[in-house]
């Protein structure tokens, strides 16, 4: 299991995150959905919402955040928004579209910067390990192959920015 976890001192003004025009993006594996949904979940449930490139980001993304990324190549973002009792089902990235503009990798990484701190019912898993408790400015990362998920079980919307990118080979 490869896990990855930092820090970033929350150099952001996370009005300039809760502003944008979110739009959901529906959990795409819809065999996945019918699993979930014939065990008693709710499919409005398996819903994030994103605000993704193009579109333009906030300039500490790429100002302050992506630098201290510089281990990722080819890196691209997107900001995720989890409102409360919505969640995802634990899965694994396919990449389809990152690979469609970058060409295929077998280093490909995803983190999550954390933008604000968390809130009683916010999990994390990545693999076989849960993670809550973070603060604003802690990130998560894991390779292509580990299954993850997220779950908002809160009375808060979690925002967090998502990063992608192929390994620098120095850094394996």
């Amino acid at each position: 299991m490869t896990i990855f976890r930092g820090y970033l001192d929350p150099n952001w003004n996370i009005e300039e995150f809760h502003n944008l025009q979110y739009c959901p993006a529906i959990y795409h594996d819809f065999s996945h959905i019918e699993d979930y949904v014939s065990c008693g979940h709710k499919e409005d449930n398996l819903t994030i919402f994103k605000y993704k490139e193009p579109n333009p980001m906030p300039k500490c993304v790429y100002n302050y955040i992506f630098p201290n990324f510089e281990y990722l190549n080819n890196k691209s973002c997107a900001i995720n928004l989890f409102n409360p009792a919505n969640y995802l089902p634990y899965h694994k990235d396919s990449f389809e579209k990152y690979e469609e503009i970058f060409g295929k990798s077998n280093n490909l990484c995803r983190y999550m910067v954390m933008l604000e701190d968390w809130s009683p019912g916010q999990i994390l898993l990545i693999g076989d390990q849960s993670y809550s408790g973070w603060k604003s400015g802690d990130y998560y990362g894991w390779s292509r192959e580990e299954p993850h998920s997220f779950y908002n079980m809160s009375n808060v919307k979690r925002y967090a920015l998502q990063i992608t990118g192929d390994l620098n080979e120095q850094s394996e």
